[in-house]
C-alpha cells in the first residue's frame, strides 16, 4: 500500500510538472491548448499531494504506540470516588477501578495518578499539582 501511494504520488507529480513546463514553454501535445494542460497539471498535482498526505499519515500511524490495558492506565490521572485508606475506588479513563493508595490515605474527590497495577487493583498516589505560572 505504501509503495503504491509513493509511486502514484511520484508519477503524478512528474506528469504534472512536465505539463506545466510544456504549457509555459509553448509546447503542445496533440494540439491540446496550454490552458487545458495547466488545468490538467493542477488536477494531477492536487491528486499527487493527496496521495503524498495519505502516505505520510499511513507511515506516521505505524509509529504511534498502541495504548491499551496496563500501558494505558499507568500514568493516567483519575479521581478518587471513595476515600482510599489505603483501599477504595477511583474513576480513571471513564471507568471505575478498585485502587490502593501507595503513600498514605487519599481523600474522596482528590485527583490521583496511577503508578502501577497489583493484580486487578490499581496502585495510585496523589497527583502532583502543576504550578500555575501566575502564582510565582
Amino acid at each position: 500500500m505504501h509503495a503504491w501511494l509513493a509511486f502514484v504520488s511520484g508519477v503524478l507529480t512528474v506528469i504534472g510538472i512536465v505539463l506545466l513546463v510544456a504549457a509555459f514553454s509553448g509546447i503542445t501535445y496533440y494540439g491540446i491548448g496550454a490552458q487545458l494542460m495547466i488545468i490538467t497539471a493542477i488536477v494531477l498535482l492536487s491528486i499527487a499531494a493527496l496521495a503524498a498526505w495519505m502516505l505520510y499519515a499511513a507511515i506516521r500511524a505505524q509509529y504511534i504506540k498502541v495504548k491499551t490495558g496496563k500501558e494505558a492506565l499507568i500514568g493516567a490521572k483519575g479521581v478518587a470516588v471513595t476515600d482510599l485508606k489505603p483501599n477504595g475506588e477511583i474513576r480513571v479513563l471513564g471507568e471505575f477501578w478498585q485502587a490502593t493508595a501507595k503513600e498514605g490515605a487519599v481523600a474522596k474527590k482528590q485527583e490521583v495518578e496511577v503508578i502501577g497495577m497489583d493484580g486487578m487493583f490499581l496502585v495510585v498516589r496523589v497527583a502532583e499539582e502543576k504550578l500555575n505560572s501566575s502564582n510565582h
